[in-house]
């Protein structure tokens, strides 16, 4: 599992603040076959800086726009570690989806602001206890949002699970990648 930090150049990576421009130049240079299961995550953090997370090492020269890169070892976090965590996401449900049906299906809407803490919880459940929580509304359709807090590992492999598959929808366009680390 690869975490890499993208430096880039905002005016020689022209068209990718299109997020689904920037899914595909991403996921081109972590797989080009676009028939392959490798999974990958990324998130546009500031203009000049780009955080994916795949099964293999990306070929960072292919990103429009990259100047340099930085892989990092995703953390493995022990049961019961207060760490600091934070989620790009585009929280949505299905329309009439009942929490307790097994029954799925329905048009996506979003989730209101008041229903965000039950949405991670549910999200998170099984992986982290989230002590604390914040978000900003960074736009976008369906609408996306930048999650920070605290939290509590509840079991640190269902974490790392979680941290490969992605949370939410939007997942090829820059949705759904859950950081953590050691709170300080």
């Amino acid at each position: 599992m690869y975490l890499t930090n993208i430096s880039l150049d905002p005016e020689r990576a022209t068209g990718m603040q299109e997020w689904t421009v920037m899914g595909r130049a991403v996921a081109g240079a972590v797989d080009p076959d676009p028939e392959s299961k490798a999974r990958v995550l990324w998130a546009r953090l500031a203009p000049n800086m780009l955080l994916v997370s795949s099964d293999t090492a990306p070929a960072w020269g292919k990103v429009p726009g990259a100047i340099s890169a930085t892989f990092h070892d995703l953390p493995l976090h022990a049961v019961g570690e207060r760490v600091e965590w934070e989620l790009i996401a585009a929280p949505t449900r299905r329309r009439g989806e009942d929490p307790d049906s097994a029954r799925k299906g329905g048009k996506r809407v979003p989730v209101p602001e008041s229903g965000f803490q039950e949405w991670l919880d549910q999200k998170l459940a099984g992986a982290l206890k989230v002590t604390s929580v914040g978000w900003k509304h960074l736009g976008g359709r369906p609408a996306r949002y930048h999650f920070s807090g605290l939290a509590t590992v509840v079991d640190g492999d269902t974490l790392r699970e979680l941290s490969l598959r992605g949370i939410g929808t939007g997942l090829k366009t820059g949705a759904g990648l859950l950081l953590t680390q050691e709170a300080r």
